[in-house]
């Protein structure tokens, strides 16, 4: 039986499940997004009207409100775990009505709106600080994303923990290679990068040689690769675009 078809028949059968059986397993709870995901995500934009009609979306939140993360067995599933909840109460929040536009509307989004997730009560900001950023991965800020333009892509499917490292090795290679959020001048011998860089920089060593020896294992220019590796190039940053990066509601 063809992958796809297979998936379809369990995303049909997990409808129909009690949420006690649902939230045992988090491949089933990926399930449930992949159907999401895959239907009303197309290169990157969302459609959340659709998404806000789809029971499967809803069927997920309702999954992880009480999943035991006690139950994940090592970092890949924690942080494929922890990406995909974020991603999909980023989009709950744009769903019931709130958006990360203007100093107000990213307060209320990222900070005082609270969500249940692992039996816990959590904000978005919350699981960035104190659970995704503490795994020291620096590729998870190019994996979740915060429904704003500037943002990373999100991906038409779950994040799994067997699939990982690939997925994101092909988000990170996505996002720095798309020239809307991260541009590269050889005449100027500068880069223009998303403002998450800055933000973050610690998270990719701390100074901009290190920022720019990161970037360069991942642009397809192997001479640009090369002079980037060697940090001959200054940086500057972006304005980040807080519209939203999809179908409004």
């Amino acid at each position: 039986m063809p992958k796809r078809i297979a998936r379809k028949l369990l995303i049909a059968l997990l409808l129909v499940l009690p949420l006690s059986a649902l939230a045992a397993d988090v491949r089933v709870i990926n399930a449930l997004l992949d159907g999401v995901f895959e239907a009303h995500v197309k290169d990157g934009y969302v459609d959340y009207p659709q998404i806000a009609r789809n029971v499967r979306f809803h069927k997920y939140l309702e999954a992880i409100a009480d999943f035991d993360v006690e139950t994940l067995v090592d970092d890949k599933e924690r942080l494929a775990f922890w990406i995909n909840a974020y991603n999909a109460l980023a989009i709950k929040q744009i769903v019931d009505g709130q958006s990360p536009i203007g100093t107000i509307g990213r307060m209320k989004f990222f900070r005082t709106t609270n969500h249940r997730v692992g039996g816990r009560s959590l904000d978005l900001r919350s699981i960035e600080s104190d659970i995704l950023f503490r795994m020291k991965e620096p590729r998870v800020h190019f994996a979740i994303v915060n429904s704003s333009y500037s943002a990373p892509r999100l991906r038409s499917g779950a994040y799994r923990a067997d699939e990982l490292e690939q997925q994101l090795e092909d988000n990170t290679r996505d996002f720095l290679t798309d020239n809307r959020k991260n541009r590269y001048s050889n005449t100027l011998r500068q880069v223009k990068l998303s403002p998450i860089f800055e933000e973050h920089k610690g998270d990719f060593g701390g100074d901009d040689k290190s920022v720019l020896e990161f970037i360069s294992h991942y642009v397809a220019d192997e001479a640009l690769a090369t002079d980037l590796a060697a940090g001959g190039y200054s940086i500057k940053y972006l304005e980040y675009d807080w519209s939203i990066n999809g179908h409004p509601m």
